[in-house]
């Protein structure tokens, strides 16, 4: 296993045609971590002069992009399946929509060649597109799912399976790469997967140019930001328990929540939500204090990282997350739990404060440093911008995915001079 690519070789002397596949279009539409990297990594492919084409799961109707282009299943796949449901009782799952999506590859490969595809590993679809399309098929762990799922989540059936069948593809592929090192080492271990080539290449980030950035000056310095699921990986949970213990010594404070309310699952594979939860811990302070949000447009986003005086990432596992990566880049101060990818990308101390994965109490004392030292904050987060802007920009993550591109094309008998 390599680290990121440092010998990129000579330029790419002729454009590549890569298709990538994403969950949903457009990123402005729907705010998700894969979207938003294939959003990127598109518009710097793009810009170098290569030719994209996007296989979207979900399109927004409003998306009239002829480069975009929506998975379906042909209409001799819908006769079948209404055949089989009618006949035999038997629907289609999610684990056999890859052959819809190597169809829809396959299609359009037929019509304007593709030289790569590069796909996320999510219910092992690589498997079906490797081998119905005949491409050379790079797969970015986006997850996987045995890191991705609570423990009460990998406990079900439909949770087992998933993580066998996204296994079972991973081990006949031949090209990996993860925006994390964690990511990429724990999944060929815990596959015992022995890939041709298996490389960490960062996650992209461009800087628009309106971008707000976070001042101490215009910030309100009673205010706390969290942006993601009410669910057990992402640990909200834990911060409402800091927020709790942050409220005896700081009661002005106020805890904004931002998305969806997904619940907790518990032993019982019941869920609690987060009004039930917050009503749980019994404090009428916090309830008062926390302003929940629910989703929000992504335009809406910027704006509330840079008027809250710290953004906090409590998960207690994360890959490479662009909730992170986008505060850093705005300068805003950041205290992230230390765990998996988060570790790698902030420096504690430099880049932002890190606190034991999992500890209410420890979260809330890295949050009162900031709340009683704002200008360490400040520091902070001059540092992590810089740190983004460095490490994540689009043009140098570019060429190491077209270097890994290139490789992959090579290995599979299809590179072109």
């Amino acid at each position: 296993m390599t680290g990121p690519s440092r010998h990129l070789g000579p330029p790419v002397a002729s454009r590549m045609h890569v298709g990538l596949l994403s969950p949903a279009w457009p990123s402005s539409v729907y705010p998700n971590g894969i979207v938003s990297y294939v959003d990127c990594l598109r518009a710097e492919l793009i810009r170098q002069g290569h030719r994209v084409t996007v296989f979207a799961v979900v399109v927004a109707d409003a998306c009239t992009d002829p480069s975009v282009f929506r998975v379906a299943p042909s209409l001799g796949a819908r006769i079948s399946e209404a055949l089989a449901r009618r006949v035999l009782g038997r629907r289609t799952s999610l684990f056999d929509f890859g052959r819809t999506i190597a169809a829809t590859i396959a299609s359009r490969h037929a019509v304007d060649p593709l030289d790569v595809v590069e796909m996320e590993e999510s219910f092992g679809w690589p498997a079906h597109v490797a081998e119905d399309t005949g491409l050379p098929v790079v797969v970015k762990l986006h997850g996987p799912t045995f890191l991705t799922l609570a423990e009460e989540d990998l406990k079900t059936a439909f949770g087992a399976e998933k993580v066998r069948r996204e296994g079972e593809a991973l081990q006949r592929q031949q090209v990996l790469t993860a925006p994390s090192r964690c990511t990429l080492t724990d999944t060929v271990a815990r596959y015992a997967l022995h890939p041709a080539l298996a490389e960490q290449v960062v996650n992209p980030l461009s800087a628009a140019a309106d971008l707000p950035l976070w001042q101490l000056d215009r910030c309100d310095r009673d205010t706390l930001l969290f942006i993601g699921r009410f669910d057990k990986i992402k640990g909200a949970d834990i911060l409402l328990r800091a927020y709790a213990e942050l409220l005896k010594d700081r009661p002005r404070l106020k805890l904004v929540f931002v998305g969806p309310d997904d619940g907790l699952r518990q032993s019982d594979g019941s869920f609690i939500h987060l009004r039930e939860f917050v009503a749980a811990l019994a404090n009428p302070a916090l309830e008062r204090g926390l302003s929940y949000r629910g989703r929000l447009d992504r335009s809406e986003i910027p704006a509330l990282r840079t008027s809250a005086l710290v953004t906090v990432i409590p998960s207690r596992r994360e890959n490479q997350p662009y909730t992170a990566l986008e505060a850093m880049l705005q300068g805003c101060p950041v205290v992230c739990a230390d765990t998996s990818g988060l570790s790698e990308i902030v420096v504690d101390g430099i880049t932002g404060l890190k606190a034991q994965a999992q500890d209410p109490a420890d979260l809330a004392a890295k949050i009162k440093r900031i709340v009683d030292d704002p200008a360490l904050g400040e520091t902070l987060g001059r540092a992590a911008r810089a740190y983004v802007l460095e490490h994540h920009a689009p043009a140098t993550v570019v060429r190491q995915t077209l270097d890994v591109y290139r490789r992959a094309i090579e290995m599979h008998g299809r590179h072109r001079p």
